[in-house]
Formats: structure tokens, C-alpha cells, sequence
């Protein structure tokens, strides 16, 4: 696939040209590519080309859904630069994963009622994250439901309910779910991203 900007012929084109280019218009570009190839009858897929088929229909019904909604199509367009719709930000959100970064644990010293804050990262938004608590065994000590600190909801916080004397050998499970309503877990141990800089 091809791109061209300023360029006076193909500006605007879009299209067949003969039988191997399309092209497209997206945003200020012309984009230039192999003319699809239809295959008569079908072709058998492997296991895993199916569910990489299979992942690219649910994120584009996803997508097609959330475009429906128009304060998820807001959200979503708001996202988008010159050359993507809310659409392809949509499409691109239900692959993408969160990220839990920069978990500052410096307050929890094993104690009910200490706070544990950290920033998530996102194409849109996550929506809910349960936090738990286990020890060197991944026995659960506790677990709760964490709080986002702002609006946009990057930075959350947990408020530990019990008490803990082996805090320093913590490990906490982060399992979130964004806007698509995919779930991620990740782990982390304790003290693990002190003096880590953003």
C-alpha cells in the first residue's frame, strides 16, 4: 500500500485503475493499493486464520455499533486525527489493550484505609478495574473495586480494607475493563514501578 500527498495527477483519484490499483481517499491523503483478489469458491482457513478473521468481524461490529451511539461517536471522533474516522478509533480500541503505569504504592504499609494510586492508559476509556491484594502464595488477601480520580478516568485509586503485615511482599492483580468491554489482567509486585520516570 502506497500514500501520496500534493501530488497534482493522483490528488483525489480514487477508484479501479486497470485491473491491479485502487484508490482511495482518506483524510488529506490518496492511499494506492493491490486491487483485492477474489478467489472463486472460497479458500480454506487454518484454526488460526479463522480467529484472526474472527477477531477482525467482532471489532468491526464493535466498531459499527459504537458509531451508532452518539455520544461514544463523540468520544471516539474527539480520538481521531486527520486521516482516521471515529469508526477506524473504534476499531483500533477493541484490540488494544490497557496499560497500568506509574503505580505508586508508597502509601500502603499494610494498613486498612492506606491508598494505593496508579494511572491506566487507553485508546478510550477504562471503565472498571478490580484491584486485589495477594501474598508470595497468590492467596488472595483482599480485594475491592478500585475508584477513578478524574474524568477522563486515568487515574484510579484503592483504598486497602485489611490488614496486612507482609505488605512488602505484596503482589496486586489489576484486572480492567475498557470501553469494548475487554478484560486485561496485569500483575505487579510491590514497590515495582517506584522511581520510574513517566
Amino acid at each position: 500500500m502506497a500514500k501520496s500527498r500534493d501530488n497534482v495527477v493522483m490528488q483525489g483519484a480514487s477508484g479501479k485503475v486497470g485491473r491491479n490499483l485502487v484508490f482511495r481517499q482518506r483524510g488529506d491523503q490518496t492511499i494506492i493499493a493491490k486491487r483485492p483478489r477474489v478467489v472463486a469458491g472460497g479458500r480454506e482457513l487454518t484454526p488460526k486464520q479463522q480467529q484472526v478473521q474472527n477477531r477482525f468481524l467482532n471489532a468491526s461490529l464493535y466498531a459499527k455499533q459504537a458509531i451508532q451511539d452518539p455520544e461514544l461517536k463523540e468520544a471516539y471522533a474527539k480520538k481521531a486525527t486527520i486521516n482516521q474516522t471515529a469508526y477506524n478509533v473504534a476499531f483500533k480500541d477493541f484490540f488494544a489493550r490497557p496499560e497500568v503505569r506509574l503505580l505508586n504504592d508508597s502509601g500502603y504499609l499494610g494498613n486498612a484505609g492506606d491508598e494505593i494510586t496508579f494511572l491506566v492508559r487507553d485508546i478510550l476509556k477504562v471503565t472498571a478495574i478490580e484491584f486485589e491484594i495477594l501474598d508470595q502464595d497468590e492467596t488472595v488477601i483482599e480485594a475491592g473495586q478500585a475508584e477513578p480520580t478524574d474524568e477522563e478516568n486515568t487515574g484510579w485509586k484503592y483504598t486497602a480494607s485489611t490488614e496486612n503485615t507482609d505488605y512488602a511482599d505484596a503482589i496486586y492483580r489489576i484486572t480492567m475493563m475498557d470501553t469494548p468491554k475487554n478484560i486485561t489482567e496485569v500483575i505487579k509486585a510491590y514497590g515495582e514501578d517506584r522511581d520510574v520516570n513517566p
